[in-house]
């Protein structure tokens, strides 16, 4: 008898096995009134019409499934997105769009404290925590810069680079003319977390050290004119 239930046993574990988000990134648009258009993919793979509840790190609003599946379900829960996978197992990919609030604020200065960067310079920051068992092999987030602001700095990048990665937790690069950062983290565990911090300031910062410069150049040209006509 016990070796007759030994198979379905084992058969019903396997079965039971928690999902596996293969893949989540997500691209955040940032917008000047600091909210951001997101666009969320997924590579989820899982038991047939199983429910996976997946976190989304930003305060959001919006949702909308936009491309997957047959079958395939999409709904908000809290600081999380419930999704129904299709009645067929297998691994499947969706995309799914939401508005991210407060991506790109100014600094938050406590009462009676300093400002640690200038009043035109705004805080991007992006927080993520794995709160639901399903593990996360691959994390990625790229947050767009509004045009005519350039990231000035990283003011944090977690978690710290292991010794077995060679590249940066977060990489900033340029696209269609506007600045990006991307943080990336593979093998997310429950409880584990993933964030970043940068100062973005307006470009026009560097236009007008041109400018000043120019200036000041103008003006030893002009107080010292005669010895400059002399040498000529």
């Amino acid at each position: 008898m016990s070796r007759l239930l030994l198979p379905l046993l084992l058969g019903t574990a396997l079965c039971a096995a928690p999902a596996e988000i293969r893949q989540y990134a997500t691209r955040v648009d940032i917008q000047g009134d600091g909210s951001g258009r997101a666009t969320a993919t997924v590579t989820l793979a899982g038991d047939p019409s199983d429910t996976v509840e997946i976190p989304v790190g930003f305060k959001a609003r919006g949702f909308a499934l936009t491309e997957g599946p047959k079958g395939l379900k999409l709904e908000p829960y809290g600081s999380a997105i419930r999704v129904v996978l299709p009645p067929e197992r297998g691994a499947w990919t969706f995309t799914f769009t939401f508005t991210a609030l407060d991506t790109f604020i100014p600094e938050a200065v406590p009462e009676g404290e300093k400002a640690r960067i200038p009043a035109t310079s705004r805080v991007v920051r992006h927080a993520f925590v794995q709160t639901f068992e399903d593990p996360i092999a691959a994390y990625s987030v790229e947050a767009v810069l509004p045009p005519g602001y350039r990231f000035q700095a990283i003011k944090e990048a977690l978690p710290k680079v292991r010794k077995t990665e060679s590249e940066p937790r977060v990489r900033l690069g340029r696209t269609d003319g506007r600045q990006t950062a991307i943080l990336r983290v593979t093998r997310l565990k429950q409880g584990d977390s993933a964030a970043m911090t940068l100062e973005a300031t307006p470009s026009s910062r560097s236009i007008l050290w041109l400018v000043t410069g120019l200036a000041i150049a103008g003006l030893y040209l002009f107080l010292f004119r005669d010895m400059v006509q002399s040498r000529h």
